[in-house]
């Protein structure tokens, strides 16, 4: 039987946002629970950034913001923070320069990678779905051309929509369509 009193401490999200605020590397927080994030690869990176550069020209002149790496998406319902690889939002008023934390994303995207890949499929996609205004959560992969995304289907649920080799991936709640091969480039 555990000892109540070598209980670990857990952190209320106040005291997580004002300790990762400060802290130098970042660190996602689940339930209390706070884990220090690693450092990705060079071709993690590319392809980052290649979506990047698509989903900020495509969205030009639209009240959407597109996001990299460093701001933190609120699941509220999980009581968790995590750090996507990128994030869209869609609301007609912009974030506020200083803001650190986006409650309200329309996709969020996580390059997948060997030490977090069952996370991202399970513990943060239990998690986003969790988020009302989350459209689509993709996952893509950095050793093949394979791209993963679960769409809201309404309020009926989420439909899984796998895409591979040379297919266009649909991002329905940006209306991209994205070829791999461009991804993947």
């Amino acid at each position: 039987m555990p000892n109540p009193v070598c209980k670990p401490h857990l952190l209320s999200p106040a005291e997580y946002l004002a300790f990762d605020a400060s802290a130098e590397l970042k660190h996602e927080y689940v339930d209390g629970e706070i884990h220090a994030m690693t450092g990705t690869t060079a071709k993690h990176n590319r392809i980052s950034g290649n979506l990047f550069v698509v989903l900020r020209q495509h969205l030009a002149g639209r009240p959407c913001e597109t996001f990299i790496a460093d701001l933190k998406v609120h699941a509220a319902a999980a009581n968790a923070f995590y750090y996507p690889d990128l994030v869209v939002r869609c609301q007609p008023q912009p974030l506020a320069d200083e803001q650190r934390v986006i409650d309200d994303p329309t996709l969020i995207v996580e390059v997948l990678s060997p030490s977090t890949e069952a996370i991202d499929r399970r513990e943060k996609l239990a998690a986003y779905r969790r988020i009302p205004s989350l459209q689509e959560y993709v996952l893509v992969a950095q050793d093949e051309r394979s791209v993963e995304i679960y769409r809201r289907e309404g309020d009926i649920g989420w439909r899984y929509l796998p895409f591979t080799d040379d297919d266009c991936a649909e991002f329905a709640s940006l209306g991209l369509q994205l070829p791999l091969t461009t991804l993947y480039a």
